[in-house]
């Protein structure tokens, strides 16, 4: 198999550090399924070599999102993104009465009867309905977000929590539909999961932000703007990987009015998170701002889905 092509630019002349440019880039392309599982990504030296920079950068990239659970790294075998296991994949198209054979015949091997089989089957069927949608991230200060963006989708309750929460307190796992990103799968992969109330969602991979940023005219003044410390550190470090010091990016909490309401007269482009959309927008008068969501349309409906199926 050919290593993917990787879209990626880095500019040696930010003052953000190359490996966090790259870190950022891929982290979000995998996140966003650009990058799909299993896909072989460029050995070490030939993406080094591709953007002109020391290996040692592209290899301590690659370490951190491999920590990460994002991405596994074999010698001899190359650099791969992370499979999606126990997602639902496709065994060889088999139908349902095959797999249900294999599960039977399995079930046989470890010492269960036909009974108990049958009695398991009738304890999942007439198991307590999903009562509220759980969401992880490790940046608490993107629950937020999050929660801004999920709520009025879903007429059941849904909460954001970390994975150190949900190892210290099980319960929430129960009767729940847990959501999390590739981000984070690796942090919560041992807990003891349903993989039928469970789901690794894309982030939104932001294309036409990307290519809005890509097309500013050079000295462009761009504001990001966020409830979430987190968002806007990601924002400027692939800002910068895209465009360098050749646009001026400056990240705002959204708490700070004055400061919004004072840039955004200069700027040339605005991006906010949803939660911040109304205080921008009202400041920003007839100016365009851009929205940033974590959520596509096409993942909301994917949730909606899975909660019909369990």
């Amino acid at each position: 198999m050919l290593p993917a092509v990787v879209n990626i630019t880095v500019n040696t002349d930010s003052p953000v550090p190359v490996r966090d440019q790259l870190i950022e880039q891929i982290g979000l392309q995998i996140a966003s399924g650009v990058l799909p599982g299993n896909e072989k990504l460029p050995s070490i030296r030939a993406l080094a070599q591709k953007l002109g920079i020391h290996h040692g950068i592209v290899n301590a990239a690659y370490n951190k999102l491999a920590e990460s659970g994002m991405l596994e790294i074999r010698h001899g075998s190359g650099v791969r993104v992370m499979p999606r296991i126990g997602l639902g994949q496709s065994q060889d198209q088999a139908d349902l009465y095959s797999l249900f054979v294999q599960f039977v015949e399995q079930a046989n091997r470890l010492g269960y009867s036909k009974d108990e089989i049958a009695k398991c089957y009738q304890q999942f069927s007439n198991r307590e309905k999903i009562k509220k949608i759980v969401v992880v991230d490790r940046n608490p200060d993107f629950h937020a977000v999050i929660l801004s963006e999920l709520q009025h989708h879903f007429s059941i309750p849904i909460m954001a929590c970390t994975a150190q929460q949900l190892h210290d307190d099980h319960s929430l796992l129960r009767d729940s539909l847990l959501i999390t990103s590739l981000y984070h799968f690796l942090s919560i992969n041992k807990l003891p999961i349903d993989p039928t109330r469970f789901m690794i969602c894309n982030v939104e991979p932001a294309e036409d932000v990307l290519k809005m940023l890509k097309g500013l005219p050079d000295a462009s003044i761009v504001l990001l703007i966020s409830v979430s410390p987190t968002l806007l550190k990601i924002g400027g470090n692939i800002a910068a990987a895209l465009r360098g010091e050749s646009i001026a990016v400056r990240t705002i909490d959204a708490d700070d009015e004055k400061e919004i309401a004072y840039m955004i007269k200069h700027a040339q482009a605005v991006i906010c998170d949803l939660p911040s959309k109304e205080k921008v927008a009202r400041l920003a008068g007839k100016n365009h701002i851009d929205v940033f969501n974590l959520y596509s349309n096409k993942t909301i409906d994917l949730i909606k889905e899975r909660l019909l199926k369990y």
